[in-house]
């Protein structure tokens, strides 16, 4: 588990509790595994799983957050402190309050597959929101053996699509266990997160990638106190060819009208060739005459559901 330096006021509260601890307790650096409300389980370097209490005036942590543990003069341990974000997987909850999720990550894997049917507009909002939080993404068609005749044509068109603009696009099965090993090439010693719809396998992936995940999250369970299926939230797992795996079961879609994206055109990779060379500077690329980017869709250059949905994305977030 890599190390952050600690803000100024964090190291000052440190010090502050070290010097009214009469037994002279060291701080100590943990991940948090899951969090369940006021509590979060958080995992220290000798590998010891715990349920810590949260500070109440300290933002909710989330797996895949560093936090500084101390424990209280009761032999309750707290987590006193968080240590900065590199990065933060939020989503919208009710009332349009945005929720963090996971911390930390470094890349979404976004599964579609042909049943229940691609989705192609939530694919693009993924990526979008990929591109504003710089994180990677990397695409997944997955119950590729379900893929078969002009079907075959159509994904195919798609891989390049997406390939031609950088994305990685990988096939997988879990029937078959084709691509699973690519997969989990992709996976190694990066911080990952699934994103797609009900019933495109991300369950069937993750417990391909985590062939323990059940016995995993049963001693989790054990060793906490916490049920099982207590929480929606987030729960990171170790992957055993390095890197770790967090299960956001509780997170499907993206809906991106909900996080005021400002120029959306930014992040749309296949925009940026012509980004500049629209006749009004402020052109949104919707009617405007002289539009670099509807020139480039007229010619083909731009798939033209790409721009259809970033239109869609115009409209919601205007």
């Amino acid at each position: 588990m890599s190390k952050r330096k600690l803000t100024n006021q964090q190291q000052q509260r440190i010090e502050q509790r070290r010097e009214g601890d009469s037994h002279h307790q060291e701080a100590r650096l943990g991940l948090v595994v899951m969090n369940s409300g006021k509590k979060a389980v958080v995992c220290f370097n000798n590998g010891q799983l715990q349920s810590c209490h949260q500070r109440a005036n300290l933002a909710n942590v989330v797996a895949g957050d560093q936090v500084m543990v101390w424990q209280d003069e009761t032999g309750n341990t707290v987590i006193e402190s968080l240590l900065p974000r590199k990065s933060l997987l939020s989503r919208p909850g009710f009332r349009g309050v945005i929720k963090p999720v996971a911390a930390n990550i470094d890349q979404l894997l976004v599964v579609i597959a042909p049943a229940p049917g691609i989705d192609l507009d939530l694919l693009d909002r993924s990526l979008c929101y990929c591109e504003w939080q710089g994180l990677e993404a990397v695409i997944i068609l997955n119950k590729a053996d379900l893929i078969s005749g002009d079907y075959r044509a159509y994904t195919d068109e798609l891989a390049k699509i997406y390939r031609d603009i950088g994305y990685v696009w990988l096939e997988t099965s879990t029937h078959n266990r084709n691509g699973l090993s690519e997969l989990q090439t992709v996976c190694n010693h990066k911080s990952s997160v699934f994103l797609g719809n009900s019933g495109v396998g991300k369950s069937s992936l993750a417990k391909a990638l985590l062939p323990e995940m059940d016995i995993r999250t049963q001693t989790l369970s054990a060793s906490t106190g916490l049920g099982q299926h207590t929480t929606n939230n987030a729960t990171l797992y170790d992957l055993p060819s390095g890197g770790v795996l967090i299960d956001a079961a509780g997170i499907r879609t993206l809906e991106l009208s909900e996080f005021s994206i400002a120029h959306p055109d930014r992040y749309w990779r296949d925009f940026r060739p012509y980004l500049g060379q629209c006749r009004f500077h402020n052109c949104t690329h919707s009617h405007e005459p002289e539009c670099a980017i509807i020139e480039a869709v007229e010619k083909e250059h731009i798939a033209l559901h790409r721009y259809q949905h970033y239109l869609r994305l115009l409209t919601t977030t205007s």
